[in-house]
């Protein structure tokens, strides 16, 4: 069936060629490359070739009742003049940034007209460019160790996803690392962020085995695409408030130009309470194609009764050309819960398959002295991942053994995935998985499980679709254990970037355990069923998007695992009819997000609260380049499990708010970063306040000196309400009071090559030359958005004109600047950068003068003149001289920066002479008429005599 939709699309394809490029047109054109591979934030170029079949010159224009050419940093010209029989190559250059990529597979067609009816031009011309790196989801929380109340023994955790791409990103989060009594719950469907938008996800951690056994594990937050590939990853450490704790280790600790970084910090947490960090990153190069990546991070505990020392998030990772090894802290996504310690063994073929062995225990620390954890899984794994650039699409085979001796469970996992490519625009993956699970402890019986999904893409320029199902029985061992999954989207694309979509999801969560311990946790029996069927219109006008559209949501919700105010059993259902609109923008200077999703819920048999009620999510983004500020509102449940985390008879109500400030100063060597923000959390009468800040100072020598603060203060109402023996008192438990405060400072060095083996800057400056007189006078502004390339690198100009270049070595540069809205350098930009440098370059507007020769009649000629190759000279006002040479018909083109001139035609010695030999015109950015000379041709002198 699929090789006949290949086939149906290939002969659509011949139909829709056969249709533009019209055999009968004397005027045809198509671009040199019909496919293009860009990358995010780089340039890309394409060349279009028109070929005049006519025996007269043709004027072409962009058909003004279709869609124009995207503009780009060197566009199409208003009009293209060809000759009779003439073939001309047109540059087009662009830009990889939101405002001209906005999807992963983008067609870009042009459309010409001529002013003659009578002349057949062809439809049209198109190309496709194909995004590469389709990445720019980043995930993240405020803090990266989140503490359990001591009296609800729960916290909540806000899940920050954020598209720093082009376009737009669909995905899913996976929770993977959960043990056992622990519950993880939240937001996992599909969502979709548009570009330089982010969202809040309100995640809640709630520990159910009650502090008989210590908490202090890991949870692994990871975004995956319909394919399940990964696109982002967050690990986070969940732990009691009495535990022994260190401030997390943000993201981008390490910033510099070089490539390793050893730091020592000593935090404080109280008066008794401190800890030394000795932290390493790096990576090094060992020979061609070799290359050593490590990581340090040990935590030296001084505490009451709590002294050790505990090493996580540490590895060692050397990879050869054939082969590779890694030691320490593995964390990698195989369809299983695989994050511990451990070592893998990689051999790489030559099919440019890698086959890969991993030895794991799941534990986060990879030394723990302080014994706050309890020992995982041990871990066998065989994995062999194939990656091919041809159209055989990816295939992966991966076997997984494990045993538990906490839960007495034996697993073995065996799936394969592979994917096809069916052509331009189609993709089509698949996935299936058997496992056997058996609890050694109880004797009992062998449960199998097994999973197949599929993933189907196509992608045309009316119509995009894309559809992926899943399923895995109740007891299958993989990270999506007892799942349904169903998700369809079909979207018809307009012109002027307008579409309308169609979405249905469906999601059944209904997973089984044979745990020992299952009577201390009471899991009993979840299921969780979520139903949407969605219509949306998405529309785009310039760096301004904007979606909206109803949908059905239908929900439920089995368990046993339920507090005594719900009853023993809870068997919930839920139908709502919602709205959800979302609008951000993306500018160079700031960049806004608003997302809001209103519901009116008829049906809710859990009757907290009771149907009908309404509920609004409502989730905003500010970002400027030093300030920015980011909110999320929840009023009444959006999921019917939301209600499990209310006590009492709270109100369901989420604020989460807050600001954050950051800049660069003193030559960027000083870097600061300051972030507050309020949760309140209603249905457990909880306030939460944090306050994170960042500062870091770099010295000479590759020296940094770092301070980094986390304060928190968290006020909780106690949620039942305990016997007070003295009367007209108040129990000291009635309301919680925790604080958090860890403060830490630190040293760090950077060492190892620089990333281009260079240490020069050059800092290039570009104005508005007004008089082309190549100095910087007064009033003469910076010019912004140029496009300036040295040797392959490029940059855009700032609203100061500015761009930089560091890492430089130490050598000669030729800095050219792309003719992009009419600018150009007077002369060519060559630099000796043998130090540092600052420029200041000027650049001027430039406009095309048209020009001709026009014969004069000679009573006694003989034949028509030769007008080609005469040479046209242009000064200006400072003397500059500007040349061209007449073409067969003795037309002539400058490109000329605005300015005054005087035109000429030098004859001496020449067999013709010129009436008008000066012409003077004034360029100043409006059209001016064509500038005409009249030849007289003087080849021959003929002399007549009488007889």
């Amino acid at each position: 069936m699929m090789h006949k939709i290949g086939y149906l699309k290939v002969f659509y394809l011949i139909l829709c060629f056969l249709a533009g490029f019209n055999t009968s047109a004397q005027v045809k054109y198509a671009f040199t490359r019909d496919t293009l591979e860009i990358k995010g934030g780089e340039t890309f170029s394409n060349l279009l070739k028109i070929t005049n079949f006519e025996k007269e010159t043709v004027t072409l224009l962009q058909d003004k009742k279709e869609k124009f050419l995207t503009k780009g940093l060197i566009s199409l010209p208003d009009s293209l003049v060809l000759k009779a029989g003439e073939s001309k190559l047109f540059p087009l250059k662009y830009i990889a940034d939101r405002q001209t990529i906005n999807n992963n597979s983008q067609l870009f067609t042009v459309h010409l007209t001529t002013l003659k009816g009578s002349v057949e031009v062809q439809k049209s011309a198109a190309f496709i460019t194909q995004l590469t790196d389709v990445g720019g989801l980043t995930i993240g929380t405020e803090e990266n160790e989140v503490y359990l109340g001591q009296l609800s023994n729960q916290a909540q955790v806000v899940v920050r996803c954020s598209n720093n791409g082009f376009v737009p990103i669909t995905f899913r989060l996976l929770l993977s690392g959960i043990p056992d009594g622990l519950e993880f719950t939240g937001q996992t469907m599909n969502l979709t962020l548009q570009p330089g938008t982010q969202q809040l996800l309100p995640f809640l951690a709630r520990n159910k085995i009650n502090n008989r056994v210590p908490a202090d594990f890991t949870v692994t937050i990871q975004a995956v695409d319909a394919g399940n590939h990964p696109l982002a990853v967050k690990i986070i450490r969940i732990i009691n408030v009495t535990n022994a704790r260190r401030l997390s280790m943000s993201g981008d600790q390490y910033t510099g130009t070089l490539s390793n970084t050893i730091a020592l910090r000593y935090a404080s947490l109280s008066s008794n309470s401190s800890f030394y960090q000795l932290q390493a990153n790096g990576k090094v190069k060992t020979g061609d194609n070799g290359s050593l990546e490590y990581r340090l991070n040990a935590d030296q505990y001084h505490q009451q009764n709590v002294n050790g020392i505990n090493i996580y998030n540490t590895f060692v990772d050397y990879q050869a050309k054939g082969w590779g090894v890694k030691v320490g802290n593995i964390y990698e996504n195989i369809d299983f819960s695989l994050g511990g310690r451990g070592i893998k063994a990689s051999l790489k073929l030559k099919d440019n398959g890698v086959l890969s062995v991993y030895g794991i225990q799941n534990n986060f620390l990879l030394y723990d002295q302080i014994n706050t954890t309890i020992p995982g899984a041990k871990i066998l794994a065989v994995d062999y991942n194939l990656s091919t650039p041809d159209t055989k699409g990816n295939r992966r085979l991966t076997y997984v053994h494990s045993r538990d001796p906490f839960t007495g469970v034996d697993a073995n996992q065996l799936s394969v995935k592979t994917g096809l490519n069916l052509g331009k625009g189609q993709l089509l993956d698949f996935e299936a998985g058997y496992s056997l699970e058996a609890q050694q402890k109880t004797n009992s019986s062998q449960q199998q499980g097994v999973s197949a999904g599929m993933n189907y893409a196509l992608n045309t320029n009316t119509y995009q679709f894309a559809g992926s199902g899943y399923y895995s029985s109740p007891y299958f061992t993989g990270l999506r254990r007892g799942l349904l999954l169903t998700d369809l989207r079909l979207t018809r694309k307009f012109e002027n970037s307008n579409s309308l979509a169609a979405h249905f999801s469906m999601q059944v969560n209904n997973p089984k355990y044979q745990y020992e311990l299952n009577n201390l946790f009471n899991t009993g029996l979840n299921k969780n069923a979520i139903y949407i069927y969605e219509l949306g219109f998405n529309t785009r006008a310039g760096n301004v998007f904007l979606g909206f559209g109803p949908y059905f949501m239908d929900q439920h919700l089995i368990t046993s695992a339920v507090t005594t105010q719900f009853g023993a059993n809870a068997d919930w259902r839920s139908s709502a009819m919602r709205f959800s609109a979302n609008m951000a923008y993306s500018g160079r200077i700031h960049s806004f997000s608003i997302t809001a999703d209103y519901g009116y819920t008829y049906v809710n048999t859990s009757k907290r609260p009771l149907a009908p009620f309404h509920s609004i999510k409502i989730n905003t983004s500010y970002n400027l380049p030093v300030f920015g500020f980011s909110s999320y509102i929840q009023l009444n449940p959006f999921y019917i499990s939301d209600i499990l985390s209310s006590s009492g008879t709270n109100k369901y109500r989420l604020y989460s708010f807050g600001p954050n400030v950051h800049f660069e100063a003193l030559q960027n060597n000083l870097t600061f970063r300051l972030g507050g923000m309020y949760n309140y959390y209603g249905f457990t009468h909880s306030n939460n306040y944090s306050v994170n800040s960042n500062i870091r100072y770099l010295l000479k020598g590759n020296w940094a000196l770092t301070s980094d603060l986390q304060y928190t203060i968290t006020r909780q109402k106690q949620p039942i309400s305990l016997y007070n023996p003295i009367p007209n008192t108040v129990n000291s438990l009635d309301n919680l009071y925790f604080e958090n405060r860890q403060l830490r400072f630190g040293v760090e060095k950077q060492f190892g090559a620089q990333g281009k083996s260079g240490s020069k800057r050059l800092l290039l400056t570009y104005y508005e030359d007004h008089n082309s007189n190549g100095q910087r006078d007064p009033g003469e502004a910076p010019v912004a958005g140029v496009l300036v390339k040295i040797n392959g690198d490029a940059a855009l100009t700032n609203s100061k004109g500015a761009v930089e270049f560091k890492d430089m070595k130490k050598e000669a540069y030729t800095v050219s600047v792309t003719n992009t809205r009419g600018w150009s350098l007077q002369d060519p930009t060559v630099v000796f950068l043998d130090k540092s440098k600052k420029l200041e370059i000027p650049l001027v507007k430039t406009q095309a003068l048209n020009g001709c020769l026009k014969l004069k009649a000679e009573k006694y000629g003989d034949g028509a003149p030769v007008l080609a190759g005469i040479r046209i000279n242009a000064v200006d006002l400072n003397g500059r001289i500007h040349k061209t040479l007449t073409d067969d018909q003795g037309n002539f083109c400058f490109y000329l920066p605005r300015n005054k001139y005087t035109v000429y035609i030098e004859t001496t010695g020449m067999p013709f002479s010129i009436e008008n030999e000066k012409e003077e015109v004034s360029l100043q950015g409006v059209p001016v008429g064509m500038l005409t000379f009249l030849y007289h041709d003087q080849r021959r002198k003929v002399t007549v005599s009488r007889f």
